[in-house]
């Protein structure tokens, strides 16, 4: 009787197949309309990537506002392996990437080509969301608390989470019921299936007392399963998730392979920006403000071409000043350490592109949106631990670990290492089958800069992260290494028999087998950049003479001009910085509206902490409380405490 239906099925597994891999679901879609461009605007936006396709999209939304969306890439839908989260890799190193070079290292990328890094930040519509791991981590509440106890007003965990949840359409009913989590918003998130590598991570983490939490939520030290911004199987980036359904809007003009080359300024006031598309250049016109969402990189690069940074960087390469900021310093990004890898004999475990092949599983990614394919590039779970010695008064994890369902979960080319260094310790892997732990600095201590190469907006901007210039941020890399290690003992590892190569770097094997001065050595060598650099435009109050732009995002002594992306952001936080982008462009969209869309949850919120609520509070808090209760003493809420 089955028998019956299954050439109907396989020529339906065939069309959706087709339908997706291909694309032809946009195929027939003229996705950016061309048209005349005016001479002038009410609001111009330069940068259509994560938190610039949100911020167009929420302005559009009233109609008696005419803006125009200023975007360098092109439109992702010409390009099928965006749609597929497994690609991600595939994606990286095509025109939707930036490809940025770092300036050569002292400290860091020591077996790197030149001991220069690849940053890989999104180009096109959506930007870096088109081509990242769709990981979903806002970060800890003490990290706002710290924004807004820093000078940032406005900007605490009970400011900013209604934003979270706003933008959120969380797909795990049992986050939803809790206070943290929003259903039917923007952007889709949604928990990595029960894989085989999360199940094996799960048990070893049961067996050290690591609770399974949700990592969005009340407190951090733990571990999750990954929550991906992903929907059928399908990558839900900013284009998707926000921009794609204000394409038809007439109060909304979308301007791509376009760059913005400098803004003009009638005094002290942002008037216009002079753009390019292909040989052209024009100059356009805003009435009202020019926003800036071109990334950390971008930002900060078009501020310096126009004026705007420190005055002797400036007057370096003849560029008249207009305003005398530290536009560029500041910058940070969070580092990963090479991957610890575990090798097992038992088939299983692996996610590849390999397997993602196979018939079966593309039949169940095309009827079902699951499968291989609809895996964030392995990117599996998450785990935070605490320091050995962590100070008491830090209550936010600084060190993180990511789950890759892959023993070999990135290559030598993309991260510019030398192909000897990498295959001394990657290369001829004893088995197929395994994972592998990524340690991660969440806080890095070190901070860099971005300047200009020249005044020519065509050369490339000198970007030095200075990753590792403090001691302690190796410190830190180099306990989580030596704690992904010491799990080749747990019982589910020996059931798996699970085993680790025990390869030396030949660099730094004069420093002993997996010695503290070995895998210092070694970190050093082999440096990941998180791709997730801020700072550069930091956020604070008005007059603070380290921030660029205030609380409402405006550029300081600057009219008519804001920045809304990833290099406001303060300090690099305990997440992901594509969470709070989304955060960020929703929140300045109601500041720019003059509209309080989440009022009735600030309330509501208001009252959970005024109340010290169960609900709201931290774990650590609840277990404080009576204790302090007993010494006669107060207790905090949420929010506006300092660490």
């Amino acid at each position: 009787m089955v028998a019956r239906y299954i050439p109907v099925l396989l020529v339906l597994g065939a069309a959706l197949t087709a339908y997706r891999l291909l694309g032809l679901d946009d195929y027939f879609e003229e996705l950016i309309h061309q048209r005349d461009l005016q001479d002038s605007y009410e609001y111009i936006i330069i940068g259509g990537g994560t938190s610039g396709a949100v911020l167009a999209s929420r302005l559009a939304e009233d109609s008696d506002r005419d803006i125009l969306l200023v975007e360098a890439g092109g439109d992702p839908t010409h390009n099928p392996n965006i749609d597929i989260p497994l690609m991600a890799d595939s994606v990286r190193g095509t025109d939707y990437d930036w490809q940025y070079r770092t300036v050569p290292q002292k400290h860091a990328f020591l077996s790197n080509v030149n001991q220069e890094g690849i940053w890989h930040l999104g180009k096109g519509l959506g930007g870096t969301s088109n081509i990242n791991y769709m990981q979903y981590l806002r970060g800890s509440r003490y990290d706002y608390d710290s924004w807004a106890s820093n000078g940032a007003q406005g900007w605490g965990y009970k400011d900013v989470l209604p934003y979270f949840i706003k933008g959120e359409d969380q797909r795990n009913g049992e986050f939803v019921r809790t206070v943290f989590h929003g259903f039917g918003g923007r952007l889709s998130v949604m928990d990595v299936g029960p894989t085989t590598a999360n199940q094996i991570m799960g048990y070893c983490f049961k067996e050290i007392s690591l609770k399974k939490r949700d990592l969005n939520g009340k407190n951090q030290f733990g571990w999750g399963p990954t929550q991906a911004t992903i929907r059928n199987g399908i990558r839900w980036g900013t284009y998707r998730a926000y921009l794609k359904r204000s394409l038809d809007l007439p109060n909304l003009h979308i301007i791509t392979h376009t760059t913005a080359l400098k803004l003009v300024f009638e005094g002290k006031r942002a008037a216009g920006v002079v753009i390019q598309h292909g040989d052209k250049q024009q100059v356009v016109k805003a009435s009202k403000e020019i926003i800036l969402a071109a990334g950390t990189v971008g930002t900060t690069k078009l501020l310096l071409l126009s004026g705007v940074g420190p005055k002797n960087h400036l007057q370096s390469h003849k560029i008249p000043v207009v305003a005398d900021l530290p536009v560029g310093e500041n910058l940070q990004d969070q580092v990963l350490a090479d991957g610890v890898e575990f090798f097992t004999p038992y088939p299983g475990v692996t996610i590849s592109t390999a397997k993602a092949d196979s018939l079966f599983s593309l039949w169940t990614y095309s009827v079902f949106g699951t499968g291989m394919k609809a895996s964030p590039r392995f990117r599996e779970s998450t785990a935070y631990i605490r320091l050995r010695h962590q100070p008491p008064q830090v209550k936010y994890p600084l060190l993180g670990l990511h789950i890759a369902a892959n023993p070999q979960a990135l290559d030598a080319g993309p991260l510019n290492v030398k192909e000897e260094s990498w295959a001394a310790i990657h290369g001829e892997p004893p088995s197929r089958e395994g994972l592998t732990i990524f340690p991660v600095l969440l806080h890095p201590r070190s901070r860099g800069s971005i300047r200009l190469s020249s005044s020519n907006p065509e050369d490339p901007p000198l970007i030095h992260p200075n990753y590792l210039a403090e001691e302690i941020d190796v410190k830190i890399l180099a306990e989580g290494y030596h704690f992904a290690r010491k799990l080749i003992h747990a019982k589910t590892m020996k059931d798996w028999e699970m085993e680790l190569t025990n390869r030396l770097l030949p660099e730094c094997a004069k420093f002993g087998n997996y010695t503290q001065a070995y895998i210092e050595c070694h970190i050093r060598h082999i440096t990941i950049p998180a791709g997730a650099p801020v700072g550069t435009c930091k956020m604070g109050a008005p007059n603070d003479p380290k921030a660029v732009v205030d609380p409402q995002l405006r550029v300081r002594g600057i009219n008519g001009l804001r920045v809304v992306d990833a290099s406001i952001i303060p300090a690099a936080t305990t997440g992901d910085t594509y969470a709070t982008q989304v955060m960020i462009a929703e929140k300045a969209a109601d500041m720019i509206r003059e509209k309080d869309t989440v009022k009735a949850i600030k309330e509501y919120f208001k009252h959970l902490i005024e109340s010290h609520n169960k609900k709201i509070m931290d774990d650590e808090e609840v277990a404080e409380e009576p204790r302090k209760a007993a010494e006669g003493g107060g207790s905090g809420g949420g929010g506006g405490k300092k660490h």
